[in-house]
């Protein structure tokens, strides 16, 4: 059988080298730092992706956490991520470098916290009336109102006012199936994880009758999509 030729495995995109060596990645491979395209990838050469199981990926964020030390600023690419060499590597971050750059720029001193909203039933979503226009106007009209809602989450309101200053963004999902609401993704400065949590614990009683759970700090997965 012909072995597989390998391929560039893209776990991340950095804002400069790593302070200590690269290491090995989750396939046993040496990985390596690339500077392509005014931007730095840490990859590693692979015959076929990992598979994406519990340990695979716990591995790959064991792998990050210890470069990331180092360094201002880290964007997760998706897991499993493949290109063929180092040249398709090149030619795909030169076409993104403009956003690449701004959304590594957004995550620098920064880490991720993660709120899940658990309750019986959802906040009433506010009620619209469209004024005048046909029935498209109409539908339009309600698209972007469904649009709106998926990501708003009124449940945490009391609870944003407590975060105040902590949180510079926010990324948001609407599951609606009880008793998961929502799941919300905030980027923090590193450090001020343990900050947060004690926000979050002093206003349980404030966004009654829904029930807020706290995980992290992570990397900022929820803010790289730009990297995947």
């Amino acid at each position: 059988m012909t072995p597989l030729t390998p391929r560039v495995y893209l776990y991340a995109l950095l804002s400069g080298p790593p302070a200590c060596e690269a290491g090995i990645g989750v396939c046993a491979e040496p990985l390596r730092v690339v500077a392509v395209a005014g931007l730095v990838a840490l990859v590693g050469d692979v015959a076929e992706p990992p598979a994406p199981t519990a340990i695979t990926l716990r591995a790959q964020d064991t792998v990050l956490r210890r470069l990331s030390a180092g360094i201002d600023a880290i964007l997760p690419a998706r897991f499993g991520t493949l290109v063929e060499n180092d040249t398709a590597l090149a030619e795909a971050l030169d076409r993104r470098r403009p956003e690449l750059a701004r959304a590594l720029e957004r995550v620098a001193g920064c880490e991720q916290m993660t709120l899940r909203v658990w309750g019986e039933c959802a906040a009433a979503a506010p009620h619209f009336e469209v004024a005048g226009g046909g029935p498209g106007t109409r539908y339009l009209a309600g698209r972007r109102r469904l649009h709106e809602r998926a990501s708003r989450v009124p449940e945490l309101e009391p609870l944003r006012q407590r975060l105040g200053d902590l949180v510079r963004e926010e990324r948001a999902e609407r599951h609606d199936r009880p008793p998961l609401l929502a799941t919300v993704q905030h980027l923090v400065e590193r450090g001020a994880g343990g900050r947060y949590v004690d926000a979050v614990h002093a206003a349980r009683e404030a966004v009654a009758p829904w029930r807020v759970s706290v995980s992290g700090p992570w990397l900022p997965y929820a803010f790289g999509e730009e990297a995947a």
